[in-house]
């Protein structure tokens, strides 16, 4: 993983190692008035949904990246200790309504979190989490 702000690489850059399958805010929104105005944010030229930004997607990627690792970690452990006799979907499968209840993700980044975690464990990823085209819609 990246820590862009040690290092010097544009954010360009960083925005390009973030997954394709990264769910990525749909945040439409509308402020009140005379005329109608649109929520959006400014960045390099070009406007984005709040949020979306390339360095916003980044800094959200990082931190579900990261929250993935140390997720991976604590499914070994489980699965050698506590939760020996459950299957390694079942141990993942848990961990899922536990990350959304902390509200440090959105439920979308949450199953992207579980996808991943199975992924550096080569396990399988439990059907609450199903595809992420399911997400990214």
């Amino acid at each position: 993983m990246v820590d862009k702000v040690n290092s010097s690489i544009s954010d360009e850059e960083a925005y390009a190692q973030v997954p394709s399958n990264f769910p990525r805010p749909v945040r439409l929104g509308a402020l009140p008035g005379a005329q109608p105005k649109l929520l959006a944010s400014h960045y390099n030229g070009r406007f984005y949904a709040p949020g979306s930004s390339p360095p916003e997607v980044f800094e959200r990627w990082t931190v579900c990246e990261d929250l993935a690792q140390q997720l991976a970690t604590k499914s070994l452990e489980s699965k050698a200790g506590k939760r020996s006799h459950l299957t390694e979907a079942e141990i993942l499968d848990q961990y899922l309504p536990r990350l959304i209840a902390t509200h440090w993700t959105s439920e979308a980044e949450a199953k992207w979190v579980i996808r991943r975690t199975a992924e550096l464990l080569n396990w399988p990823a439990p059907s609450s989490v199903a595809s992420a085209q399911e997400d990214l819609k």
